[in-house]
């Protein structure tokens, strides 16, 4: 009986060694795995691209904001559609605190898991809701506020690229209504048309954001010539006049192109900085489309919602040119020549009515002048008698001439006398030059000309 107790003691005392020895083993194995999982894990872990695995938390927080301030050296640029938006790093709120404690949290183990081990986690940096930010994206219509907001919340808090494309609103939103219509033939002398009219396809024009043709065009300036840049700002011109946009600045050709009416042209110069800038003030963007199809330029104003009614009304007051009559002797008694053809000038004064809800302006947007060409004739000096008594003016009215202008003794075709200095002449022998009483003519006070008014001034 003795040896069987002390048979079953000794059984009991091996399986207690051997229960111990397999605890042993288990917790010698979990602390390997843990040791090990801890050093792959600092390794891995990190906080807005920053590694942070074995760190206290004072630690992790001084590599944050040594992280945060080298990113925010440069301004966060949103770009799409053709627009562009630079957010200042410093509205940018970071909550280190929040940040730590979500990491904290997110490594947690339970007791009773004591088995796993750690996990290897990224997470971004946390930061506060920034109506300051939200409101900068707003302002730019053709955007998705909050996708493009959640967008720049997303790339920050990784401490990622600074450059962000912003979600665009689908642009076929905006052909909803076809506000203006242009299309025009281009002219044989213009080039580089095609060139300039892809560059200002698809341009949204944003409620009071200014635009540029200049800046719009870039350095495509030189791809066309001096015609097709006024051409092409011509018709940019008249297709804007029909929404409600305002003129900022416009420059007139001098003489009324072949294109579009008299008073409806643009004329820019990149040297000389004429530019032609104008700027919506409706309450929605409107869509600029610009194509060429078959040699012609066609350019379309679209917009979400009709908005406001426009008419442009053109009226053209005509100036008759002067016939200015010249005097030689080489020609035979009785004979005329045509020097210059005259060409009717005329005074453009360009205005607009709009009407928007219920509400009517008229709008004076230009007044032009294209100065009239003048028609010339010479005329025969014989069938007027210089050296007989009274005026020039009155001896040419005598001879059917009508009004005196010039007269031409020395045969060079260019005019020798102005009536309008004296109307007496001498003998043009002892004064072969014409002047009154043989003293030196006086350029200034025989000259007359248009200012820009059009009306006529005589010095």
């Amino acid at each position: 009986m003795g040896n069987l107790k002390y048979i079953f003691s000794r059984k009991a005392f091996t399986f207690l060694l051997v229960i111990a020895a397999v605890f042993g083993i288990l917790f010698s194995a979990q602390y390997s795995l843990k040791v090990f999982a801890d050093g792959k894990q600092s390794k891995g872990s990190t906080i807005g691209g920053v590694a942070v695995s074995g760190l206290k938390d004072d630690e992790i927080k001084a590599a944050l904001r040594k992280a945060i301030q080298k990113w925010s050296s440069e301004p966060i640029l949103i770009r799409g559609g053709g627009e562009e938006l630079s957010i200042d790093p410093e509205d940018i709120q970071f909550d280190l605190n929040q940040t730590i404690q979500e990491y904290r949290k997110s490594i947690h183990k339970p007791f009773y898991q004591f088995w796993k081990s750690e996990k290897t986690v990224h997470i971004p940096i946390h930061i506060s809701n920034s109506e300051t930010i939200k409101n900068q994206i707003s302002y730019i219509t053709i955007w998705d506020t909050e996708d493009t907001y959640n967008r720049v919340l997303n790339e920050v808090s990784y401490l990622n690229d600074h450059e962000i494309d912003a979600t665009v609103i689908d642009t076929e939103q905006l052909e909803n209504e076809r506000i203006a219509l242009t299309i025009e033939k281009i002219p044989d002398n213009a080039t580089g048309v095609e060139v300039l009219a892809e560059t200002l396809n698809e341009n949204i024009l944003e409620p009071d954001e200014p635009f540029s043709l200049l800046n719009a065009l870039h350095n495509l300036t030189d791809a066309a010539n001096a015609e097709g840049l006024n051409f092409v700002a011509s018709v940019i011109y008249n297709t804007v006049l029909q929404g409600n946009i305002d003129i900022l600045e416009r420059h007139p050709q001098q003489e009324a192109p072949s294109y579009l009416q008299p008073g409806i042209n643009a004329y820019i110069d990149p040297f000389g900085k004429n530019d032609l800038q104008f700027v919506n003030v409706s309450e929605h963007p409107y869509l600029l489309k610009a194509t060429v199809e078959g040699g012609q330029l066609k350019a379309e104003l679209f917009s979400s919602v009709k908005g406001a009614t426009v008419q442009v009304v053109v009226d053209k007051e005509p100036i008759a040119p002067r016939i200015i009559n010249r005097y030689t002797r080489d020609l035979p008694a009785g004979s005329t020549r045509l020097i210059q053809e005259g060409k009717q000038g005329m005074r453009v004064t360009v205005t607009r009515m709009i009407s928007d809800n219920g509400e009517q302006k008229v709008q004076e947007i230009s007044r032009d002048y294209y100065a009239p060409v003048n028609r010339i004739v010479l005329n025969s000096a014989s069938d007027v008698n210089f050296g007989g008594g009274g005026t020039v003016e009155e001896q040419g009215k005598s001879a059917g001439f009508g009004s005196v202008e010039n007269v031409d003794l020395n045969g060079d075709g260019l005019p020798d006398y102005d009536s309008r200095n004296d109307g007496n002449v001498q003998n043009p022998k002892d004064n072969p030059k014409g002047n009154p009483k043989g003293e030196p003519k006086d350029e200034s006070s025989s000259r007359s000309y248009y200012d820009k008014g059009g009306n006529l001034v005589t010095s």
